[in-house]
Order: C-alpha cells, then sequence, then structure tokens
C-alpha cells in the first residue's frame, strides 16, 4: 500500500462521500442499523443527506433526520475527518467497489471501514476463526492447524488478534495463500493488545487490518461485542475454537454469525485432548456443526467457496456527487490514489494446489495416482491433504472432476 494519507488516497468525490458518512455516524440517536437502512435505500451517504425528509422511506423517524439538521454532528465528525489526514492507510466507503458485498447484508453494517495492509482480502472468501483468551494448549493447537490448512486452501482467516485462539490462529495463517484479516476493538493504527504489537505489523504487512472506529480510538470493552459483528459478516461462516464458559465473547461471535446467516463450527468432542467447555457444549446442543479438521469445513462450505472464489468482472468506480456541506479546504489530489480493483486474474494458489495442478498437465489422473505421484515430491502427502486441495481447484475452476472419478486440467 502507498505511503500516503488514507484522506489524501480518496478523490474529490470520494472525500465528499466520506464526509457524508460522517454525518451519518455523528448524527445524534441514529443508530448503526437506522444508517445501514439509510446507505441500503439511498446507495450512498451522500443521496441519504440530499431530502433528509425522505428518510422515513427507510424506515428512520423524520426526529431522527432533524437531529442532523441541527449540525450537531459537526463537532464530533471533524476530529475523526481530520485524524484520517494522518493515517496510512484506506478508507473504505459503502460505495468503493471493495466495500465486502457480505458485509453490506449485515443489518448493523457499517458505514465505513479503516484499513492497512491488502484491501484485496475484502473480497477474498473468509471463514471466522475465534476462541478463549485463556484458552487449553491443545485448543491452541487445533487452532493453529485449521488456520493454517484453511489458508493454504486459499481462505482468510478472520479473527480479532487477542490473546489466545485469535492470535495463535492469525499467526498460522499468515503462513498459507490466504492469509488473514484482523478487525480491531479500537483505532486500525492502533495495536491492541500492545504485547501483539509484532503481530499487528505482520499482518498490516501480509494481510489487512480493519475497524470502523476513528483512528486513534483506544480498545474498550464495550467496543468488542461491536466489533465482533464485522468479525462474523466478513465471513461465511464461524469456528467457535474453544468456549470455556456460556458468557464466553466468543459465543456473541456465534450468535452474530447465526443471525447473519453464517455456518456456525466448533470442534468435534473428541477432535483434540483438552478442555471441552461448557460454552463450546451449548454450540453443539445449538447445532453447530462439529468438525475435526479444516477439510470438514471446507466440504461444508463448498457451494459457498465455489460462488465467492468464481472470477468477478472488474467492477467500475461509481459516481460520486459533490456536496457543499463537506470541508472545503481540502485541496484535491493532482494524481487521487483510485480504489484498488479485485483482482481479475486466476486465484491465487498455495503449494498443494500448484503441486498437482502441476501434476494434472500431462494428462488425467486418478485420486490414487496423483497421491502416490506427490508423495514422490513430498512424503507429507495424505489423503486429507489431497482430497483438501483437490477441492478447492476444483472450486477455482482450475481442474473438473470426469465421470471415471479421474481429475483434469479444465482447457
Amino acid at each position: 500500500m502507498p505511503d500516503c494519507s488514507a484522506l489524501s488516497a480518496l478523490d474529490d468525490a470520494g472525500r465528499r462521500e466520506y464526509w457524508a458518512a460522517l454525518a451519518l455516524r455523528c448524527t445524534r440517536e441514529l443508530n448503526s442499523l437506522e444508517a445501514a437502512n439509510l446507505l441500503r435505500h439511498f446507495g450512498s451517504a451522500y443521496e441519504a443527506l440530499q431530502d433528509v425528509r425522505l428518510w422515513p422511506e427507510a424506515g428512520v423517524p423524520l426526529k431522527k433526520a432533524e437531529h442532523f439538521l441541527d449540525d450537531s454532528w459537526r463537532s464530533k465528525a471533524r476530529p475523526e475527518w481530520d485524524a484520517a489526514k494522518a493515517l496510512k492507510g484506506r478508507i473504505v466507503l459503502w460505495t468503493d467497489p471493495l466495500f465486502p458485498p457480505q458485509l453490506k447484508e449485515v443489518d448493523a453494517a457499517p458505514a465505513l471501514l479503516y484499513a492497512k495492509g491488502d484491501l484485496t482480502l475484502l473480497s477474498a472468501p473468509c471463514v471466522a476463526v475465534v476462541g478463549s483468551r485463556k484458552c487449553s494448549q491443545a485448543a491452541e493447537d487445533f487452532a493453529s492447524r485449521i488456520a493454517e490448512d484453511l489458508s493454504r486452501a486459499g481462505v482468510t482467516v478472520v479473527s480479532g488478534l487477542a490473546f489466545g485462539i485469535d492470535g495463535r490462529a492469525q499467526r498460522s495463517a499468515l503462513r498459507g495463500s490466504g492469509r488473514t484479516i484482523a478487525v480491531m476493538a479500537g483505532g486500525v493504527d492502533i495495536p491492541y493488545p500492545a504485547h501483539h504489537s509484532e503481530l499487528y505489523a505482520k499482518v498490516a504487512a501480509s494481510g489487512l487490518i480493519v475497524s470502523e472506529f476513528p483512528p486513534g480510538t483506544k480498545a474498550h470493552p464495550g467496543y468488542f461485542p461491536v466489533r465482533n459483528r464485522i468479525v462474523s459478516g466478513l465471513s461465511l461462516g464461524a469456528l467457535v475454537v474453544e468456549a470455556r464458559s456460556v458468557k464466553s465473547g466468543s459465543l456473541i461471535t456465534a450468535r452474530l454469525a447465526v443471525e447473519q446467516g453464517r455456518n456456525v463450527y466448533v470442534p468435534a468432542p473428541d477432535a483434540f485432548h483438552g478442555i471441552y467447555g461448557e460454552g463450546t457444549k451449548q454450540l453443539l446442543m445449538d447445532g453447530a456443526f462439529p468438525v475435526y479438521r479444516a477439510d470438514d469445513l471446507l466440504a461444508d462450505l463448498f457451494p459457498h467457496l465455489k460462488q465467492a472464489l468464481r472470477p468477478k468482472p472488474e467492477p467500475k468506480q461509481e459516481e460520486h456527487f459533490a456536496r457543499s456541506a463537506a470541508p472545503s479546504a481540502q485541496p484535491v489530489p493532482e494524481k487521487p490514489v483510485p480504489p484498488a480493483a479485485p483482482s481479475t486474474t486466476t486465484p491465487a494458489m498455495g503449494d498443494d494446489e500448484a503441486l498437482l495442478l502441476s501434476l494434472l498437465q500431462a494428462a488425467p489422473l486418478c485420486p490414487d495416482d496423483l497421491l502416490l505421484s506427490a508423495q514422490e515430491k513430498d512424503a507429507g502427502w495424505n489423503a486429507p491433504r489431497l482430497l483438501s486441495a483437490l477441492m478447492m481447484l476444483e472450486v477455482k475452476g482450475l481442474v473438473r472432476r470426469l465421470s471415471d472419478s479421474r481429475y483434469e486440467v479444465r482447457p
């Protein structure tokens, strides 16, 4: 990412859209659910402010519009605007093609995201991996294996950078091609917890850090449940590795995932020899899907992954409109940095997928022959590893299964 101010990376129209988004976020008594309804109904923050008398069309009482008209929101919006000038990162607006479509589906979706790192991960298929901060070693090891295998399969692991399960999963995910997204419960520019500053830097360099909170905001206990709706909202499903009690914060993420129509997973009771917490048991009783390995998640999410990884045409930047209410003292960059568009090239492959693809170049092969050939290259190959890589190649449209069970490279 270019080392530039988040505000200067927006063009003139983008800045005005950003100012309009801040107006919605800072209007008294307008909650995030109502702001999201306005964005969905009108298509942008700017359009929502053109005639506030129409807010009732989006289910927002006219009284809330009156709070916008009294201009009290400006005293809160201006400091956030100024903080964005100093932020080395990006602002992802609702109108930006990079704003995750699945996050827009969340009832109380954020009006914008601040980000540091690889923005293309916002359009990648994601799975949340969360759990207790004070967790067993067995649970940490389980989270590490699942996260690394998911990432090697091209799936991005989403978590909260916390101690315990979150941090272990994100460290492991960085070793795979899918990498990881850390959702902060404070400003995107403030590592939290402080002891994870090194991990924060690695995620910012090779993955992505995101937050809806203004730059400079310190993490607060009340912000964690708010943050969790983004963790689950970015993801196709959520794996709760360990929840020691029925009051565990991880259960908030699980509940939000269910409300958002996401799949929820827990380790099978005999998946590892560690503490099987009361919170985990409750999730299992409530219908969470038990898993032993990453392959179980990949198989269950196969239809969603196939859709998410299908190459899409390059989106066009939506036209923004000028708004006189925006601060006028900000000069337009001579060469504004346009929002990066999602890649339209072949989806990234892990090492396992690349090896299998090379083996299939000569002729179609059945799984048994593929496994033998792979083991000649690396003795660590086994059937689950082979099937996981084959599944992801099929999902990405790079290979296809023939009627005689052999696999071949798609022409």
